[in-house]
C-alpha cells in the first residue's frame, strides 16, 4: 500500500518539473519575443529621425534625452557583455 503512494507522489513529482520545464522554456521565448519587439520599435524610432550614422552617434553621445533615463549596465550584465567579447 505503501509503495503505491510513494509511486504516486513521484509520479506527480516528474509531471511537476515537465510543467516547471515547460514554464521555463515559454518564459525564455517570451522574453526574446518581447527583446526582439523592443529593439524593432528603437530601430523603428531612430528611422523615423531621419538622421546619419555620425548625426545619430552625435545625438548619442549628447545629453540624455528628456524622459530617457541614461542606461547603465549593472554589474551582471558587464560580465555578460565581457564574456561574449
Amino acid at each position: 500500500m505503501t509503495n503505491s503512494k510513494i509511486n504516486r507522489i513521484d509520479k506527480e513529482i516528474q509531471k511537476t518539473r515537465e510543467k516547471i520545464t515547460e514554464s521555463q522554456n515559454k518564459l525564455k521565448e517570451l522574453q526574446a519575443q518581447k527583446t526582439e519587439a523592443e529593439n524593432l520599435q528603437i530601430v523603428q524610432m531612430v528611422r523615423s529621425m531621419r538622421l546619419t550614422p555620425q548625426e545619430l552617434s552625435e545625438l548619442l553621445k549628447s545629453d540624455p534625452i528628456p524622459g530617457i533615463a541614461a542606461y547603465a549596465p549593472n554589474e551582471e550584465e558587464k560580465e555578460d557583455f565581457e564574456d561574449e567579447a
